[in-house]
């Protein structure tokens, strides 16, 4: 406490003593000390900050004067006590305090002490800053504390970035520039007493911040919690401040600050143990997705399928066919992946024997390690061929030879044919036609061989010693144009067996073709052709195919109502080609509409869904409208079990027919969300769980969905392992069809949760027995089914 009155009133104070308690509970005596300042006061403020070092807590305690004369409360009691008094430009002030001092005044002499200057500039423009504070951090040796809540000792920097600090004592302190937009920085400064004045000069360099959201890569959603972030920042030493994570109420974070021109490396994490990759981003950068899976370990352990001995060197592949050095004597791996493939395999390869790969991980959701036992892998052998023209028996150069491995696969997902491009499981032919490829078993390999203008081929053999022969036969080609009903040419897309593929500006196109019957159909803006069939023998060429754009109606549509960031996919139904993708609010126009009565449909990148009636007249013209209707959202949780239940479809289906209906799928925590929507009631689905609720829209609403808790668990025996077993369930419910289905884990058990009450069949298969099919019924919370699986009999004849 600070009495500001003239020197004669403290004397009146000096007897006034203010009885208090201790911590301990002991009473306690305060007097006010007089403190005069006797030389180097400039009516700047000054500090005084007080500890008793008998009192428990020994904590400072910081008054203001603004005085040459003044008085501070102490204890009577005032033992190893000290006094801090500080004032800029000036020493500090360090004094300790005895009981006999209590009766007299404290007399204060500042003095100047050492002087520092500077300036403070960018580091890549060497442009002078001219906002900004430099502060003192002051030797640790000499006990000087300061008050946290002031910068006492913090000097503004002037015109030209500069500055000049006074009142250092001896020792060695740390000086510290910040200026708003750059990076702080720091230097050391020893001063003597003596010294002349020192020069510091500080290069800042600016600030920049990381901004973006997390995204969930299994369900394709943005995480719109908060989580944190990790970061390791390159160089170190360009980081001379704490960085902050900060995440608004949308799930977009701002991180930072950062130095420009460093480089982060950034992993996220979820409040429900998502993690992503690590990512680097070299600052300054736009806005970032950071994606975040989930987690889990495999492990095995890899043989020599002859000798039994375990490779104590191998690599296993995984993910986007990363390759991982394993050295382990025990031939075993468990390694940490992320499920950020829909239906993951792992690899394994070693030098001189045959690739190895799993069948498609499904990792459940306790995170449970996935153990894929123990793992053979046999020596591989080499395999020599050539490659001959079937119509002319000579011998085709260049043509590619690629290993197929049907362990491998040849989905679109998983270790497919990409994987055995990576690994150089191929090669071509020589000027003779032959080829030689190594990495084969020594049966049931597989050669896939094909070149251009040529029938690709696929043959299996059983003898990797036995040179083999490949025949490719010439392909066809279909050349020709699309045209107007008066012959012009016209551009537009050609419908083939796998998509659809542009012409030339001028119509025109060519196929490479099998021999065979090949049927294609001209889509263009004025309208549709007929479909045309060609056959074509081996290595013959049609030419001049005409596809005449014959059926030229048209739909002039017009869209309303879409939200910000919501595009519309619209369509006639039932007529092939008719249709635009990420349509906006206007005009669209649909081409080949026979004329007639009509639907046209659309649905939106927000799961709104709409159709109306349309007709196309004998003008080969239609008009039609389609209005989205609502700008309100319906959100919550799909619960069962109090958990929030990931992956599910959910229907919004308003009463008002004329309404869009919309869609969508909970993320990972449960959580769904429905947007443009109107007030009024909706029917409420989750077509899965069988479950319906009726929810009343009024302005923005959440409505959490309760569904059915019931659960379905049990153990799948056979006379080996039954892993992987695919488990069906199948049935009925209040006029909705129920399909739920799951894997058998190692240990031979299931479990399906979330199924409404009610009878249904329940079937297990695995390819190495026979399906069992049984009737269960589920109207219990918990449902327990053990099943046997039976070996599959094979007929033999005699």
């Amino acid at each position: 406490m600070i009495n500001q009155n003239k020197w004669q009133f403290s004397a009146i104070f000096l007897w006034c003593s203010v009885l208090g308690l201790t911590i301990d509970g002991s009473v306690e005596f305060t007097s006010l000390m007089p403190i005069q300042i006797l030389s180097g006061f400039d009516n700047r403020p000054i500090w005084i900050g007080l500890v008793n070092q008998d009192r428990i807590d020994a904590s400072m305690e910081w008054s203001l004067a603004d005085s040459r004369e003044f008085s501070i409360e102490v204890s009577d009691s005032v033992g190893d006590s000290t006094i801090v008094v500080l004032k800029r430009d000036s020493i500090p002030i360090v004094k300790s305090l005895t009981s006999e001092m209590l009766a007299e005044a404290v007399i204060i002499e500042f003095s100047e002490g050492n002087s520092v200057s500077g300036t403070v500039v960018a580091v890549k423009t060497s442009m002078p800053i001219t906002e900004g504070l430099v502060s003192v951090q002051f030797d640790e040796t000499l006990g000087i504390p300061v008050p946290e809540e002031e910068s006492v000792f913090a000097w503004e920097l002037e015109e030209g970035g500069t500055f000049e600090i006074r009142g250092l004592p001896a020792g060695e302190h740390i000086v510290t520039a910040n200026a708003p937009g750059y990076m702080p920085a720091q230097q050391q400064l020893r001063v003597e007493l003596g010294d002349q004045l020192q020069e510091l000069h500080f290069q800042l360099a600016k600030a920049v911040h990381i901004q973006g959201y997390l995204f969930d890569g299994h369900y394709q959603a943005k995480v719109e919690d908060e989580g944190t972030i990790d970061v390791v920042v390159s160089p170190p030493e360009s980081q001379t401040t704490e960085v902050r994570t900060e995440f608004d109420n949308e799930g977009n974070f701002k991180l930072g600050p950062f130095a420009e021109d460093a480089t982060v490396e950034l992993v996220a994490r979820t409040a429900d143990e998502l993690r992503s990759r690590p990512i680097l981003v070299t600052l300054p950068t736009d806005d970032i997705v950071i994606y975040v899976h989930q987690w889990y370990r495999v492990k095995g352990t890899v043989r020599d399928r002859d000798t039994g001995e375990p490779f104590v060197s191998f690599k296993f592949i995984h993910s986007n066919y990363e390759e991982l050095e394993i050295e382990d004597e025990r031939g075993q791996f468990n390694v940490e992946i992320c499920d950020d493939r829909y239906n993951l395999t792992v690899g394994i390869r070693a030098s001189g024997y045959s690739f190895w790969s799993s069948r498609p991980i499904f990792p459940n959701s306790e995170g449970d390690d996935v153990d894929l036992g123990i793992i053979e892998l046999e020596p591989v052998y080499t395999v020599r061929g050539r490659v001959l023209d079937q119509e002319t028996r000579e011998p085709i150069e260049g043509a590619e030879v690629l290993r197929d491995d049907p362990s491998l696969g040849t989905g679109p997902r998983g270790l497919n044919i990409r994987v055995w491009l990576v690994l150089h499981v191929k090669t071509t032919t020589n000027a003779d036609g032959e080829f030689q490829l190594s990495g084969f078993p020594a049966k049931n390999s597989t050669i896939v061989v094909s070149a251009p203008e040529y029938e690709s081929i696929s043959q299996t053999f059983d003898d990797v010693n036995v040179p083999l022969e490949f025949e490719l036969k010439p392909i066809g080609t279909i050349r020709g144009q699309v045209v107007s009903l008066n012959g012009e040419p016209v551009a537009g897309r050609i419908s083939v067996s796998n998509g659809a593929i542009s012409t030339d500006d001028d119509g025109s196109f060519e196929f490479k073709v099998r021999a065979g019957t090949h049927r294609y159909r001209a889509f263009t803006d004025l309208g549709t052709s007929k479909v045309v069939e060609v056959t074509v023998e081996n290595g013959q060429s049609v030419e001049d195919v005409r596809l005449v754009i014959e059926n030229i109606g048209r739909v002039f549509g017009s869209i309303e109502g879409l939200l910000e960031e919501e595009t519309a996919s619209v369509w006639v139904d039932g007529v092939a080609g008719s249709s635009e993708y990420g349509a906006s609010n206007g005009t669209v126009m649909l081409t080949g509409i026979p004329a007639g009565h009509h639907v046209m449909k659309s649905n939106t990148s927000f799961g709104r869904e709409l159709e109306t009636s349309v007709y196309v007249d004998e003008a080969l013209e239609g008009h039609a409208t389609l209005i989205f209707q609502g700008g309100y959202a319906l959100s919550g949780k799909v619960i069962a079990e109090s958990r929030g239940v990931a992956g599910r479809r959910v229907n919004a289906i308003p009463v008002d027919s004329s309404l869009p209906i919309v869609r969508t799928i909970t993320i990972r925590d449960g959580s769904y969300r429905f947007k443009g929507l109107v007030n009024g009631h909706y029917k409420v689905e989750v077509p899965r769980h069988g479950f319906t609720q009726q929810v009343l829209v009024q302005g923005d609403t959440y409505s959490d969905l309760h569904v059915h808790a019931q659960r379905l668990s049990g153990k799948v025996r056979g006379s080996s392992s039954v892993e992987g077993a695919e488990v069906r369930l199948s049935g009925g419910v209040e006029g909705q069809e129920i399909s739920l289905w799951t894997k058998v884990r190692a240990n031979g058990s299931y479990l399906l949760k979330g199924i409404p009450s009610g009878t249904y069949t329940l079937k297990i298969s695995h390819p190495d027995f026979a399906e069992v099919s049984q009737q269960v019924d589920v109207f219990e919370e918990r449902v327990k089914l053990d099943l046997q699986l039976n070996e599959v009999k094979l007929d033999v004849e005699d």
